[in-house]
C-alpha cells in the first residue's frame, strides 16, 4: 500500500474540483475557474494535500491528453472554407501582440531578443481548451463569430506547434560541440516531415487492420496509445512531450477514424481538461503572487483588454462587424494553455529566467481566471460598447436597388439561407439577404443575389434591406441569441409582417414565438417529420394524408413530438388521418397465382378485406372490374384498404402458379 497517496492525491483533485466547478456553476461562472481554484486550494501552495513533487507528473499526463484532444479537433478544413481573410486576420493579430509583448519583455525584463520574441509568442496565443469549451457549451460554435474564433484558434495552435519545433534552435550557441545540440532537432524535424507525408496512412491502415475489428474498446485504448507514443517520441528527439501528443492528434485529425476516435474519446475531454487546470492551479507560488500582485494585475488586465482591442481590429480589417469583431476580440483575450507549455520549456532552455518563467505561469493561470468569466458575456458586453459609440449611421451595408419591390427578407446566408434564394430565384420570388459574416457576403454576391452586410438586429440594417416592403422574414441564424435580436427588432418595425425562423434547439421554440416570430421550425423536428412522410410515402399512404399528417405534426408548436399535452381537435385529426384508407397499385407477374383467374376465383376482398377499385391493361384503365374479370400477366391492380389488408393482398397475388398461397 505503499503507493496510497496517489490514491489520496487523485481524490483530493476530483473531489474539490468538482466541488468548486459545481459552486461556480451555480453562480454562473464557467466551470474552469473552480478547476483553477480547487487547484490552488490542493496544491503544495494552498492546503498541501497534495506534494510538490505529484504535481509537474499530473501537469505533465494531463497537458499529454489535454493537446492530443486539442490536436484531434484542430481540421485545416475549416481554415480552407474561410480562405485568406482569416489568414490575414491572424497574422495581424499574432504579428501586431508578439511586436509589442515583445518589446514590454525587452524593457521590463530585460531579455535578450530569443527570451523577448518568446514572451511575445506566449501572450499572443489564446486558450483553445477555455474557449472552444465555452462557445460550445453556449451552442455558439457555427455562429459567425465562432467560426472565425476557432480558425484564429487554429493558426495561432499551428504557429506555437512550428515555433516549439524550433525552440532548440534558439537554445543553439555558447560551449559544446553544435553537431551534439542540434543533431537532436535536426532528426526530430526529419521525423516530423516524415510522421506528415507518411504517417497518417500509416495510422489509418492500423486503425483499419487492427484497431476496428476490437471494437470501440480498442478505438479508445489506440487513442490513449497514440497521446502517450507520441509524446513518446517527443522525448526521444528532444521536444516537449505534449507538443508530440499534439502532432499525433493533428495527423488523425484528418483521417478516415477521426470520428470514431473523437465520438470515443471526446467524453474523456473535459476529464482532462479539470486534470489539466487543477494541475496548473497547484503550480502557482501564491507567496510569489501577493510579493507581485500590483505587477501581475496590470500585466492581466492590459492582456485582456489590449489583446481584445487588438483582436478586434484585426477582424474588422477583413469588413467584419465592429460588435461581432469586439465580441471575437473579448473571448480571444485569455493566454493559452500552449503559452504554459512553450514558456516551461524556453525555461528547460534556459531562453526565459526561472523568475520570468514562475511569473508567467501566475500570469496566464490569472488571464484564464479572468477571461474566462468574460467569454460568457462577450456577446452582449460588445453590443454595449458599440452601441455607446455609433450614431446610428449605416457602415456595413451594401447598396440595394429593389429594396422598394414585395420581397422575402432573409437574415443570414448559411447552408438553409442559400438553398432558399436558390428555390425563390428559381421561382421567380423577389428576395433580400442581410448577412454578417464578409465571406458569405462574397458568396451572395457571386452567386448574383442582392445582400446587405450587416447585423439584421440593428434597425437601419434591416431598412437598407427593405424590410418596409417586405412579404415576410425568414431569420435562417444559427444562434439562438442572434435570432432572437433579430425577431425583436423586425417586430418592433413592422407589427405584422409574417417572421418565419428557424432553430436547431428545441428548448429555444416557445421563446421565439414569444418574442413574436409568426412560425418556428425545429431543425431535428422537421427531419423527423420528412423521415416520417418518406415512410408514410412507403406504405402508400395518399400524398394528400401525408401533407395533412405533416400539418398536424407541425401544429401546436410540435407538440406531439414534444411529448406535450395536445389540444382534442388536433388528436382527433391525426387520428383520422391515421386510419384512413390508403391506395397501392400492384403488378402482376408473369408466374403470379392470378394469371388466368377471375375475382371470383381470387376472392380478395372476402380473403384479404382489401379491394380492387380498377385494372389498368396496356395503357387502359378498367374501372370497378365485374367478378368474372379474367386476369393477364402484366395486368396493374388499383386496391384500396387498410395496411394490413394490403399486405394481405400483396402476399395473396404474389403467390406463385401452381403453389398454395394460403
Amino acid at each position: 500500500m505503499h503507493d496510497i497517496h496517489l490514491l489520496a492525491d487523485g481524490v483530493a483533485i476530483f473531489g474539490v474540483g468538482l466541488i468548486a466547478a459545481r459552486i461556480f456553476k451555480l453562480l454562473g461562472a464557467p466551470s474552469v475557474i473552480g478547476y483553477l481554484i480547487a487547484g490552488l486550494i490542493v496544491g503544495p501552495f494552498g492546503m498541501a494535500w497534495v506534494q510538490q513533487e505529484d504535481v509537474e507528473a499530473l501537469s505533465e499526463f494531463g497537458l499529454i491528453l489535454l493537446l492530443f484532444i486539442i490536436g484531434l479537433e484542430l481540421s485545416p478544413k475549416l481554415l480552407m472554407e474561410m480562405g485568406k481573410s482569416l489568414l490575414t486576420t491572424a497574422l495581424i493579430q499574432v504579428g501586431t501582440t508578439v511586436a509589442i509583448a515583445s518589446g514590454l519583455g525587452f524593457l521590463v525584463f530585460d531579455l535578450d531578443v530569443k527570451g523577448s520574441f518568446i514572451l511575445g509568442v506566449i501572450v499572443a496565443l489564446s486558450s483553445t481548451a477555455i474557449v472552444l469549451k465555452q462557445i460550445s457549451d453556449r451552442g455558439e460554435a457555427n455562429t459567425p463569430a465562432g467560426r472565425m474564433t476557432t480558425g484564429i484558434l487554429i493558426i495561432q495552435d499551428i504557429l506555437v506547434i512550428v515555433v516549439m519545433v524550433c525552440l532548440p534552435f534558439f537554445a543553439f550557441g555558447g560551449e559544446g560541440d553544435w553537431k551534439e545540440q542540434i543533431a537532436p532537432s535536426l532528426i526530430g524535424m526529419g521525423g516530423l516531415v516524415v510522421m506528415l507525408l507518411f504517417g497518417r496512412k500509416v495510422l489509418s491502415t492500423f486503425i483499419k487492420k487492427v484497431v476496428y475489428p476490437g471494437g470501440p474498446e480498442f478505438v479508445a485504448i489506440f487513442a490513449v496509445l497514440a497521446a502517450f507514443g507520441g509524446a513518446l517520441l517527443a522525448g526521444l528527439v528532444g521536444w516537449s512531450l505534449p507538443l508530440g501528443a499534439c502532432i499525433v492528434g493533428l495527423l488523425l485529425a484528418e483521417s478516415d477514424a477521426r470520428h470514431q476516435i473523437a465520438s470515443d474519446v471526446l467524453p474523456l475531454r473535459d476529464v482532462f481538461n479539470a486534470l489539466f487546470f487543477i494541475s496548473l492551479g497547484m503550480l502557482v507560488d501564491m507567496q510569489l503572487a501577493m510579493e507581485h500582485a500590483l505587477f501581475l494585475s496590470i500585466a492581466i488586465g492590459a492582456t485582456l483588454l489590449g489583446k481584445s482591442l487588438i483582436t478586434a481590429v484585426a477582424v474588422k480589417t477583413a469588413r467584419w462587424p465592429a460588435a461581432t469583431a469586439l465580441q471575437i476580440g473579448i473571448g480571444l483575450g485569455t493566454v493559452s494553455e500552449f503559452g504554459f507549455v512553450l514558456a516551461r520549456e524556453a525555461n528547460h532552455l534556459e531562453l526565459l529566467p526561472s523568475m520570468v518563467f514562475t511569473l508567467i505561469t501566475v500570469y496566464v493561470l490569472g488571464t484564464m481566471f479572468f477571461g474566462a468569466m468574460l467569454v460568457p458575456v462577450a456577446q452582449p458586453l460588445s453590443r454595449r460598447i458599440v452601441h455607446l459609440f455609433e450614431k446610428g449611421t449605416l457602415t456595413d451595408g451594401d447598396v440595394d436597388n429593389d429594396k422598394d419591390k414585395r420581397h422575402i427578407l432573409i437574415c443570414g446566408y448559411g447552408t438553409n439561407g442559400q438553398n432558399l434564394a436558390r428555390v425563390l430565384k428559381a421561382t421567380h420570388i423577389p428576395f433580400s439577404i442581410i448577412e454578417i459574416d464578409p465571406r458569405l457576403c462574397n458568396t451572395a454576391r457571386e452567386d448574383g443575389h442582392p445582400i446587405t452586410m450587416g447585423d439584421a438586429s440593428r434597425k437601419v440594417i434591416l431598412q437598407h434591406a427593405g424590410l418596409e416592403s417586405s412579404e415576410g422574414v425568414v431569420v435562417a441564424i444559427n444562434d439562438y441569441e442572434a435570432t432572437a435580436r433579430v425577431i425583436t427588432k423586425v417586430r418592433s418595425v413592422r407589427k405584422e409582417v409574417y417572421i418565419l425562423a428557424d432553430t436547431p434547439r428545441v428548448e429555444h421554440i416557445d421563446d421565439l414565438y414569444k418574442l413574436g416570430a409568426t412560425e418556428v421550425l425545429a431543425q431535428d423536428f422537421e427531419t423527423s417529420i420528412e423521415l416520417s412522410a418518406h415512410i408514410l410515402k412507403r406504405m402508400d399512404i395518399p400524398d394528400n394524408i401525408i401533407a395533412s399528417q405533416i400539418t398536424v405534426l407541425r401544429s401546436g408548436r410540435y407538440s406531439m413530438l414534444r411529448d406535450m399535452p395536445i389540444e382534442r381537435q388536433t388528436s382527433d385529426e391525426l387520428m383520422r388521418a391515421l386510419q384512413v384508407t390508403a391506395t397501392r397499385t400492384h403488378y402482376i407477374a408473369a408466374d403470379s397465382i392470378a394469371v388466368g383467374a377471375t375475382f371470383r376465383d381470387l376472392d380478395l376482398r372476402a380473403k384479404t378485406g382489401a379491394s380492387v377499385i380498377a385494372v389498368v391493361r396496356n395503357g387502359k384503365p378498367w374501372t370497378s372490374p365485374p367478378a368474372d374479370f379474367k386476369l393477364a400477366a402484366s395486368d396493374v391492380l388499383v386496391l384500396v384498404g387498410g395496411h394490413v389488408q394490403l399486405e394481405q393482398a400483396t402476399v395473396l397475388l404474389d403467390g406463385k402458379a401452381g403453389t398454395d398461397s394460403e
